[in-house]
């Protein structure tokens, strides 16, 4: 069954639908999950991260393992990675036959667990900004993608400029390719999917790399900062000199790319324009 073929169905039957197995892949998914739904089709979504689509049952929408048998709807951005003029989510709507807009978005309510008031707590009204691991790209362990991670060095200058303005809080999952110094709260390891939710619906902005934390940021509505390596873009792989920010990022006017082969004015120059909107975004 291909996209026109549901799209038109006029009687709700169940459209089992995938996209990739990562969080990312499934922060995107609930987006599109629920547009189908809100149009009257009957969507079981397959996915390993069903914490993520908790408000999207809201829309009638439930979930499965993930799985790739069966499958009516591939919601995936493989096949267009080389269009240009599209972006990720964007080519993940028009693969599933979506051509109207959709809605990036996640309507995550933050609950009040004690690691919600702990965080509360030690940033006494700080602006809290969430900060990425450095760990291997694609959870890879044979070493494919190592040229996405960008200079870890130029994310710590970020860190350090960010500083005295804001609350830095480390998530993620070890091993560790890189060690940051100045992180005010780490819970790497002493996280679960719904509370990087909780605490990205409190943060005023994320800095990472390219990862999960492009969709967790452009869900929430949050600004964020990306260090690109540069690297990955002159890759001989293919595959990994797609994966730029203009073919990446979907909300460009929240979420901005700095490359680390840049000079030093410019990465603060970068980190400024970030903090200004760390500054003026609102806490879910």
């Amino acid at each position: 069954m291909d996209g026109a073929q549901v799209l038109s169905a006029r009687e709700p039957v169940r459209v089992r639908i995938r996209a990739g197995q990562g969080l990312g892949d499934s922060l995107y998914l609930q987006a599109i999950a629920r547009h189908l739904a809100e149009r009257g089709m009957r969507i079981e979504a397959l996915t390993h991260w069903h914490d993520v689509f908790d408000e999207a049952r809201r829309f009638g929408v439930t979930t499965s393992r993930f799985s790739r048998d069966n499958v009516d709807l591939i919601a995936h951005y493989t096949l267009r990675k080389d269009i240009p003029g599209t972006d990720q989510f964007l080519d993940m709507c028009l693969q599933a036959g979506i051509t109207e807009p959709v809605d990036l978005r996640l309507d995550w309510k933050r609950r009040s667990t004690t690691l919600v008031r702990k965080v509360e707590a030690a940033a006494a009204g700080r602006p809290l900004v969430l900060v990425q691991l450095p760990r291997e790209p694609f959870d890879r362990r044979d070493g494919y993608g190592r040229e996405l991670l960008p200079d870890c060095g130029k994310i710590q200058k970020v860190i350090d400029y960010l500083a005295p303005s804001v609350f830095l809080v480390q998530i993620g999952k070890r091993p560790s390719l890189h060690e940051f110094c100045g992180i005010e709260l780490d819970l790497v390891d002493r996280t679960s999917v719904a509370d990087v939710l909780d605490l990205t619906a409190m943060a005023r902005g994320l800095l990472g790399y390219c990862s999960f934390f492009v969709p967790l940021a452009e869900c929430f509505s949050k600004p964020a900062l990306f260090v690109w390596s540069r690297a990955g873009t002159r890759s001989r792989k293919e595959y990994l000199q797609t994966i730029t920010p203009q073919k990446i990022l979907h909300k460009k006017d929240l979420c901005r790319a700095i490359f680390d082969d840049c000079a030093d004015a410019d990465l603060y120059k970068a980190a400024d324009a970030f903090l200004d909107q760390v500054r003026n975004q609102a806490i879910l």
